[in-house]
């Protein structure tokens, strides 16, 4: 298994999973302001994390059928980032979590202990090309963008709270700001 593979999840036109599009591509009916909503889910769960990621699914494909997520995208990747990338896996995920980590300076939210960076620790049971460090991904996380600018992030720490994935699912279907990185 690719520690670091990205699998984004495609349909064709009649389904509605990953559509990324331009503003020049949007319909009439689509606002220029609309926002992107992406799922990073980690692959191969099991048990109560499956569950829990299949609910959001769920639960985000509910929301873009009424109209309610214009622009939705499911990516998967391993649990484990490796850095550096070896030249055969894609490092998605990795500019992913630089990006984060940007955001999160700016803005004063906490990535801890949702997403996790840690010093790789060499040893005899290490396989492969020299790790410096290793990313932990959440289950489930989300994304929103506009203009392709990351503008929120759930599950994060913001001034004391918890912002979960189930938050932001609820402020999409009450139609509520999830845009929390300002």
């Amino acid at each position: 298994m690719v520690a670091n593979a990205v699998e984004v999840e495609t349909r064709d036109s009649s389904e509605s999973d990953a559509t990324t599009r331009s503003e020049e591509e949007m319909t009439d009916g689509e606002s220029a302001d609309a926002f992107a909503v992406t799922a990073h889910l980690r692959a191969s769960p099991t048990g109560a994390a499956a569950r829990r990621q299949q609910a959001v699914l769920d639960r985000l494909r509910s929301l873009e059928a009424t109209g309610t997520i214009e622009d939705l995208t499911i990516e998967r990747w391993g649990a484990r980032v490796n850095v550096p990338v070896s030249e055969a896996d894609r490092d998605d995920a990795v500019a992913l979590y630089a990006e984060l980590e940007r955001a999160a300076a700016r803005t004063g939210v906490q990535l801890e202990p949702f997403f996790e960076s840690r010093k790789a620790v060499g040893g005899l049971l290490s396989s492969g090309p020299p790790t410096e460090r290793i990313i932990v991904f959440p289950v489930v996380s989300i994304t929103i963008r506009r203009a392709g600018e990351l503008t929120g992030l759930y599950p994060c720490w913001s001034d004391g709270v918890h912002e979960r994935v189930e938050d932001c699912l609820g402020a999409l279907a009450n139609d509520d700001p999830v845009e929390n990185l300002d």
